[in-house]
């Protein structure tokens, strides 16, 4: 129950943080979008989680190598479909407008993001996750419909702040086939989320090294009895019940399973089991999404340094420290929210996957309302679009508290 409390956190904060994390711009004079884009993806997406990942796995390059090439490749194809999916959404709010492009995004990208991992099952931890139509499964349902209740209201009152406001958008090109690339990109979006999903485990069994004096747990699949926390001791063993010492400092978690899996099969407990570690450390969650988001970092990088030789801006880039400094902090926040959703994730168990991106949306689009009316866009905006923008934002939170308590119901219909 407390991983599961302190899971939903966490990924409510990566929400926040992710929805809210581009507020620097709205303090910049001299930068336009392509600039804080430019450098906010280069350091969050590479300079950031990169050295990190560097400085805090050991021998990180040597575990990368004993990656499956598989598991890069699939999470890059969805991390450069996320950022396919931006590049997309910008081109949208040309076409259709920015409020029913958020609509479409938001509703099909919480949608897709949080019932696909049920029916196709993510790797490692997630390999376990419920199945559509057990008690948990329905849940996250009806918490997507309520989500998407949310989605539809905020979206009206944007139309009708904007109304009022005399500021509707002057669109441009095709209509139609401005629906049909913001259906793409809405696809698209969850990218950044199954990127994580379903290539994480291989990639942090390389990255994640076991140390001497430090908890670590242990999953064995079908036997809950050794699986459980376990005391790395200073000589970097641990105790299973049945085998005995098991000696595992200074190995990576892959290697390390390797080893239990032996020992579990030598002492006749079990001849065939998975074994998964988890080192439980936030540094291997950047170093996952440094590697995973490669292609997503391409993406945004390089759209971003088209529209600056395009609009021959570069220029622009030294007329500001401070606008640098600010673009830098959108960086930093990008880095923290995926790195924040993917461990929330896993402290949110099997079902970590569905219910930690339902929730990291449903507060992503909380935190972008708190910023704007902030910063004043619904000054001088009273009655009806203020209102369902209040309810919207009550509903998405009930949506979440609706995910949340998914996590504690069982994967199973009792016999």
């Amino acid at each position: 129950m407390m991983h599961t409390l302190l899971g939903v956190m966490v990924v409510a904060v990566a929400g926040l943080i992710m929805g809210s994390g581009a507020w620097p711009f709205k303090l910049m004079r001299k930068f336009q979008f392509e600039h804080w884009w430019f450098i906010g993806m280069l350091v969050g997406l590479i300079i950031m989680p990169w050295a990190i990942m560097l400085m805090g796995c050991p021998g990180a390059l040597e575990g990368l190598r004993a990656v499956p090439a598989s598991a890069i490749i699939k999470a890059n194809l969805f991390a450069c479909g996320w950022g396919i999916a931006n590049v997309l959404c910008g081109l949208c709010f040309v076409r259709i407008g920015m409020a029913l492009t958020g609509a479409i995004l938001s509703g099909l990208g919480v949608s897709v993001g949080a019932i696909v991992p049920m029916v196709f099952k993510g790797s490692g931890l997630f390999k376990g996750a419920a199945d559509l139509n057990s008690p948990a499964g329905l849940t996250v349902l009806v918490a997507v419909a309520v989500m998407l209740l949310g989605v539809m209201l905020a979206s009206l009152a944007g139309f009708g702040r904007d109304r009022e406001l005399k500021k509707l958008q002057a669109t441009s090109g095709g209509f139609m086939g401005g629906l049909l690339m913001a259906a793409a990109a809405g696809l698209l979006s969850t990218g950044i989320a199954f990127s994580y999903v379903y290539s994480q485990d291989p990639i942090a069994a390389n990255l994640s090294m076991i140390r001497p004096a430090s908890t670590i747990t242990v999953a064995i699949e079908e036997n809950e009895e050794l699986s459980g926390q376990r005391e790395v001791r200073p000589d970097g063993t641990i105790d299973l019940p049945g085998v005995g010492p098991v000696s595992v400092a200074g190995l990576n978690a892959r290697l390390a399973s390797e080893r239990i899996q032996e020992q579990l099969a030598a002492s006749g407990i079990m001849k065939s089991s998975t074994v998964r570690i988890d080192t439980g450390s936030i540094v291997v969650t950047f170093a996952v999404f440094a590697v995973s988001l490669l292609s997503g970092a391409m993406v945004n990088i390089g759209y971003a340094a088209y529209l600056l030789t395009r609009n021959k801006s570069w220029h622009v880039f030294t007329q500001s420290w401070k606008e640098i400094g600010l673009a830098v902090v959108i960086g930093v926040n990008i880095s923290l929210a995926t790195t924040l959703m993917g461990k929330g994730m896993l402290l949110l168990g099997t079902l970590g996957a569905s219910v930690g991106w339902g929730i990291q949306q449903a507060m992503q689009m909380t935190g972008s309302q708190a910023v704007g009316f902030i910063s004043g866009e619904w000054r001088g905006v009273a009655g009806r679009p203020r209102l369902q923008m209040y309810l919207a934002i009550a509903i998405l939170i009930v949506a979440a508290s609706i995910m949340a308590y998914s996590n504690t119901l069982p994967k199973y219909w009792s016999k």
